[in-house]
């Protein structure tokens, strides 16, 4: 009987975790997790770093698991320690293999061999990349890049060394790859999506973003969601789950965070990294409670939405600025593809791998489509057709400021704030009256445009003035932030409310808000923003304690005010006046005149 309905609990084994493990060391261990966690299935690695656990220990460990009703798969990590002489001349990050290497290519399909004939379904953790840059490997490279070295290298070993060695020993086996948390590096050490989804059974999502400041990766935590969110779109009902971990979790929320945010994503596993590690750990006792109150609640919720956020396969550049807008409040949808039939669509410097992008973002926008840009796009863009959209040029200047000015969504005159540490801006010089700025930044006695918009045909181009570091847009004022938001938010919510929060909406109305337990959080009030005539909000946890509003807007919008606690999940869904869903009034650009009350 599972433990949860939406997903199920699941928890990695590794090799030297259970290679010397007696029977009721291991029984003692089960009866941890099922009491707080709730465990329906375990990945047993039988290798990993030199460590083989032979078939008997391996039999007994499968044969309790399974007593305890708890299914059973396979494993491996794809690293090898000292090989002697196959390793003369050869630097290799985490111990991966080199696959130039005919020893070691050898050691790797006799294991996937073992391995096949003990599981009929196995998954590869992530160091399944490469890195090594030895004679070998740069006399098979040529004169190609690294990246398209590897990415053809790490395609023919999937195939060659993987796939088919297990599929010879046990014709029924199932294969999974995990792509890891850092996306923007995949090529480079050839991870290949493209290709690995359609190879490989299934994929599975590694959503670990740990402590930002203090790991390598320095990922936002906004992607143990996003990171989820695009590897379902990139390969629809086979993205396995999301996998994190306990390491560099401090405070202890940060680690409950990467469950919460994955568990948002609507996964079909939970993957919690590893046994060993969190066998008799503080992280896994509030496991089970958390994960059942979010079952609870997903039976509630619809799909996941979002703006779309257009991120083609092997791109970088501006890495994480959807991440950290969604740790600003604003939800997004990562897509392999750029959706022509969505209503808007977000762009980053990334979108530009697609050569053919800014033909498509000018008819896209011309039929009447909203394209929100970022300025790394812009300024990448001019001079390849997007002068033809916009007035805006870039001239390599930048500032500094702590002061703004943003028009209110609906209505006249000017908000003026001030934000706490300066931000750096690029300079986004426009012409006036052409182009028009929503939100303005404060430089000297000069203000510059930080959100602006063109009209192009019968749609609208924005453009979004990112800081040059980019986690800075938490520094922005909270009426900034909910400017971007208004536009930003394609759904009928939108926060009012400072950074570090971020909003999960479903397509049936109902959402979730998150504040994360970070460096000086604390309790507030926050304002949410309805699109539309509601009558209230309706927590799904306390259905009887509806929130009323504070007031509807000019706009026909309806303003609600929440108390949120750092590191507290809430979920509404919103109940609406009759026949009064979405009709907030939207500002046009040809009818609002308060907008050119600087002309």
């Amino acid at each position: 009987m599972p433990h949860y309905k939406n997903f199920r609990a699941v928890v990695y084994c590794t090799a030297q975790s259970m290679v010397r493990i007696s029977p009721e060391g291991l029984q003692r261990q089960i009866d941890f997790f099922q009491k707080y966690v709730g465990v329906d299935k375990v990945y047993l690695e039988p290798y990993r770093d030199d460590c083989l656990i032979p078939r008997e220990q391996l039999h007994m460990c499968k044969e309790l698991f399974r007593k305890n009703g708890i299914e059973v798969a396979g494993g491996i990590t794809t690293t090898i320690s000292g090989q002697g002489e196959a390793d003369a001349g050869r630097q290799r990050l985490f111990n991966t293999y080199c696959f130039c290497n005919e020893r070691m290519r050898n050691h790797l399909k006799e294991t996937v061999e073992y391995i096949a004939s003990e599981f009929d379904e196995f998954i590869i953790d992530d160091f399944f990349f490469t890195n090594c840059t030895c004679d070998d490997c740069r006399r098979a490279k040529g004169d190609r890049s690294w990246e398209a070295f590897r990415l053809d290298l790490m395609k023919e070993v999937s195939e060659n060394l993987v796939i088919g060695p297990a599929r010879a020993i046990n014709p029924e086996i199932r294969i999974t790859v995990k792509f890891p948390n850092w996306m923007e590096s995949y090529q480079e050490a050839g991870y290949n999506p493209g290709a690995q989804k359609d190879l490989f059974d299934k994929i599975y999502t590694g959503t670990e973003t740990r402590h930002q400041r203090h790991t390598d990766q320095h990922l936002p935590r906004y992607e143990s969601y996003s990171i989820m969110r695009y590897m379902e779109n990139l390969a629809p009902g086979r993205n396995g789950g999301g996998w994190f971990d306990p390491y560099q979790c401090y405070p202890m929320d940060c680690y409950l965070e990467q469950a919460y945010l994955t568990v948002l994503s609507r996964p079909r596993e939970v993957m919690m990294f590893c046994w060993g590690s969190l066998y008799n750990n503080k992280l896994a006792t509030p496991m089970g409670l958390q994960l059942a109150r979010l079952d609870k609640l997903l039976s509630k919720v619809g799909a996941c939405a979002g703006l779309p956020c257009y991120l083609p396969l092997n791109a970088q550049g501006e890495d994480h600025v959807e991440d950290y807008l969604g740790m600003a409040g604003i939800p997004f949808e990562g897509v392999p593809e750029f959706l022509k039939d969505a209503p808007a669509v977000f762009l980053t410097v990334q979108a530009l791998r697609d050569e053919q992008i800014v033909d498509k973002l000018e008819q896209y926008v011309a039929a009447g489509g909203k394209a929100i840009v970022t300025s790394g796009f812009v300024k990448e863009a001019l001079g390849k057709g997007l002068d033809r959209m916009t007035s805006i040029r870039y001239r390599d200047r930048t500032f500094d400021a702590t002061e703004y000015m943003s028009e209110p969504v609906f209505g006249f005159g000017n908000d003026l704030s001030r934000g706490g540490a300066p931000v750096r801006f690029p300079v986004l010089e426009h012409r006036n009256n052409t182009t028009w700025a929503l939100a303005k930044a404060f430089g000297g006695d000069e203000s510059y445009g930080i959100l602006l918009r063109d009209t192009y045909g019968r749609g609208q181009l924005l453009t979004l003035a990112v800081p040059d570091a980019i986690s800075d847009i938490r520094k922005l004022p909270q009426t900034v932030l909910t400017r971007i938001r208004a536009e930003l938010c394609c759904g009928p919510v939108y926060l009012d409310a400072p950074a570090q929060i971020s909003l999960f909406p479903y397509d049936n109305d109902t959402f979730c808000i998150y504040p994360y337990a970070c460096d000086g959080c604390a309790a507030q009030r926050i304002r949410v923003r309805v699109r539309g005539v509601a009558e209230a909000l309706c927590p799904l946890e306390a259905p009887g304690r509806e929130v009323k509003p504070l007031y509807v807007a000019p706009n026909n919008e309806t303003v609600f005010e929440l108390m949120t606690e750092p590191g507290e999940f809430a979920f509404y869904a919103i109940r609406w006046a009759e026949n009064r869903k979405g009709d907030a009034l939207q500002a046009d650009w040809g009818s609002a005149p308060h907008e050119f009350a600087e002309a």
